[in-house]
């Protein structure tokens, strides 16, 4: 014979994908119990498989897993069942949980454009979780140029590192400031706005908007948020550019004091 111990309510907690709860069973045969899943009734009708995967020697008592999956759309809240576990009826308590999920097409961008200009993309934006989503109506875009710490620290050492390591530093973030621009921004124009229920989707043209101040043929390497996934995005400017060269540098450098400290 066996038992789910007395009384004993199963509850089972975790987004609709899947929600997982312990059960503990007692087996009082003199035969090995194995249970790989069993059928679960809800209150409103719905038959569920609750999977176990239980094994509990003779004469043991022992805790294990058990796991349902819902519909990827059901809503936050609590759902009531019953379960044949062993041989008794227990009472099943599913507990759902709040899911926030959101799929965009294309899953990287590679953007070509003008200095200032906003670049069209077609787009899908699809709402994978179990509560609506309200698509926004700007992201912002983090980019740095590829390539161009590396090369403006090389720059710096090469122009100002014979006055001293304080002097290529000093160039270094002069330069660094200097290559500093503005965030891209990700439009999303006509889905704006729009409330998208669980499972739904929305076709639309993002718009990428691209700062003034790119520099001639650079290349641009970043990311946007959206519903908690990061996308990549790279972004290569086309001629003609910005009259800003890739990796500013100082006419002159002012000598540090222990450079002209050494010269005296």
């Amino acid at each position: 014979m066996a038992e789910t111990l007395s009384g004993e309510r199963i509850v089972l907690i975790g987004a609709p994908s899947l929600l997982s709860g312990l059960v503990r069973m007692s087996n009082r045969s003199a035969e090995a119990l194995k249970i790989k899943n069993t059928l679960l009734r809800t209150q409103d009708g719905r038959e569920l498989q609750l999977t176990l995967g239980l094994r509990v020697p003779p004469g043991v008592t022992a805790h294990a897993r058990a796991s349902v999956q819902l519909d990827p759309r059901t809503p936050p809240g609590d759902i009531r069942a019953e379960a044949i576990v062993g041989e008794e009826a227990r009472d099943v308590l599913i507990r759902v949980l709040e899911h926030r999920e959101v799929a965009l097409y294309p899953q990287s961008f590679r953007i070509h454009g003008r200095p200032g200009a906003q670049v069209p993309v077609p787009a899908v934006l699809t709402n994978l979780g179990n509560v609506p989503f309200s698509v926004p109506r700007v992201a912002l875009l983090a980019v740095s140029q590829a390539q161009g710490f590396e090369q403006m620290f090389h720059v710096a050492m090469a122009q100002a590192g014979s006055k001293g390591h304080q002097a290529a530093l000093d160039l270094f973030a002069q330069m660094l400031g200097a290559s500093e621009v503005d965030a891209p921004k990700v439009l999303f124009n006509a889905a704006a706005g729009k409330q998208l229920a669980a499972g739904d989707s929305v076709e639309t043209e993002l718009g990428f908007e691209l700062p003034a101040k790119l520099a001639r043929h650079g290349l641009y390497m970043g990311s946007f948020t959206l519903g908690g996934a990061q996308y990549p995005v790279e972004i290569e400017v086309d001629a003609p550019g910005s009259d800003e060269p890739v990796v500013p540098v100082p006419a002159s450098v002012p000598a540090t004091p222990a450079a002209r400290k050494s010269r005296s």
